[in-house]
């Protein structure tokens, strides 16, 4: 049996009657725990009080696969009040940190304790509501920073595309700059008429044609090509398989060259063909660095713009950029197989809000409009005006959210996902932010086949500061 004195010194009993300490020792039973042990499991129910007597416990709560610590408890402590309290599941799991001692109060016990002390039951409504408002704290930084991590990664994704087709396209370009040298020396050996020069340098001039002709499929632009193959030999031109892909795919096939075959000889029509592919070549590879670079300058303004971090953390935006840079930074997400349509009124006034922080909002709606769709259905984004409110709408063709979910959705803390795969607070973070920051409302109404959350913000109020 534990020591009356020993339960005298501990802070949560020192207020209590002596009649109400007396009756402790008897109600409560000691366990002692080693380094590691494990007291108590996330998401089990509990039947007990735990009072620590000696040594440390480490709670602990599990997101996207990763342990996060969310508080500590040193001696003279306690914990568990909270699932007692509410009738709910463990929030998090208990570890030994060190090897100690801890006392299990019955729950009809502890219930009795905070009937029969105003003292005892203070302290432990005081406590279990610090807790929360820290544990919450701590599990909407983290969730912050894990999504601000998948964001990360798609990004790294989306900029590595470009960036290594661009080394790859620039190590191209440099043999093709290469072999070009080597074909203008030829040209210069061989004095090419100016008559001639002069139509090379018209067609080493054409841009932006990527096919034979419009509408030729994949497989007539092969046949023409090996035919192109096949007629650069008959003039005698070397390696023609290496030419003719540069020149197919400006279109310039025997028709414009006969003529040139005709009035040059079989050296310098074999020295023109060389120049005129490697010309060819080089402004393709240039075009596609282009491509390259504008995409991931499109990213970096997205990113940019989508975290507002020039700007001051209040601005008059148009939401429709705001939703824009949005789909841009989830891009890894929706090329999965999720079909988006826009639907905008762009004669919506601009807003003042805090951008980045809608942006959040829209990205949480998004990002489950695709766990709905499973990465493979239709979302619809749709703005329009209504009275005095801008509305946005975020609706998918998904499954739907179930009739016993729905008066849950904005709790914080709830999730349908399995235990590990979020915190279930993407949907109160969006309706803290439009409720309590914009004044706004975060409605949502749910059928199979059709889900919409739909976000009505003020045009005329000034958001809440901070």
């Amino acid at each position: 049996m534990i020591e009356l004195k020993e339960l005298s010194e501990h802070p949560l009993f020192a207020d209590l009657s002596e009649a109400l300490l007396q009756s402790l020792p008897e109600q409560l039973t000691e366990v002692s725990f080693a380094a590691g042990d494990v007291l108590a499991r996330e998401g089990e129910k509990r039947s007990h009080f735990h009072i620590v007597l000696q040594g440390e416990v480490a709670a602990t709560k599990l997101s996207r696969g990763q342990r996060i610590p969310t508080a500590r408890f040193i001696a003279p402590s306690f914990f568990g009040a909270i699932s007692l309290l509410s009738g709910t599941s463990a929030p998090s799991t208990l570890r030994a940190v060190t090897d100690g001692r801890i006392a299990l109060l019955p729950e009809r016990a502890f219930r009795e304790l905070l009937v029969g002390s105003e003292a005892f039951c203070r302290l432990i409504f005081k406590s279990s509501f610090d807790r929360l408002m820290n544990l919450e704290a701590t599990l909407r930084n983290c969730e912050k920073l894990a999504a601000l991590g998948t964001l990360a990664a798609g990004l790294a994704h989306e900029l590595n595309n470009p960036a290594a087709a661009m080394v790859r396209t620039a190590d191209r370009a440099v043999a093709a700059l290469t072999a070009m040298k080597a074909a203008d020396v030829a040209l210069r050996n061989h004095a090419i008429p100016v008559d001639a020069m002069k139509i090379l340098e018209s067609l080493g001039d054409r841009r932006d044609v990527t096919n034979v002709a419009p509408g030729i499929d994949a497989l007539k632009q092969n046949q023409a090509m090996d035919a192109l193959g096949d007629w650069l030999v008959a003039q005698g031109v070397a390696k023609p398989w290496l030419q003719a892909p540069s020149l197919a795919g400006a279109g310039i096939l025997q028709e414009e060259l006969g003529p040139l075959a005709l009035v040059l000889t079989r050296e310098q029509f074999s020295a023109a063909i060389h120049w005129l592919a490697s010309a060819l070549e080089i402004d393709a590879l240039m075009q596609d660095i282009r491509v390259g670079s504008v995409r991931i300058s499109e990213i970096v303004r997205a990113m940019k713009s989508y975290s507002r971090m020039d700007q001051a953390p209040q601005q008059e935006v148009d939401i429709h950029e705001g939703i824009e840079d949005t789909l841009i930074i989830m891009q890894h997400r929706l090329r999965q197989g999720v079909n988006v349509q826009r639907d905008y009124d762009r004669g919506l006034p601009h807003l003042t809000v805090y951008g980045s922080e809608l942006n959040q909002v829209w990205t949480n709606l998004i990002d489950n409009a695709i766990d709905a769709t499973s990465g493979t259905g239709d979302i619809i984004v749709r703005t329009y005006r209504e009275m005095d409110e801008a509305v946005v709408e975020i609706i998918d063709n998904g499954t739907g959210i179930a009739d016993d979910v729905m008066p849950h959705l904005f709790e914080p803390f709830f999730t349908t996902k399995p235990p590990g795969q979020g915190m279930g607070l993407g949907l109160d973070i969006s309706y803290q932010t439009v409720v309590n920051r914009h004044r706004g409302a975060l409605l949502v109404s749910s059928r199979p086949g059709k889900t919409t959350f739909q976000v009505r913000l003020p045009l005329a109020a000034k958001p809440d500061q901070p």
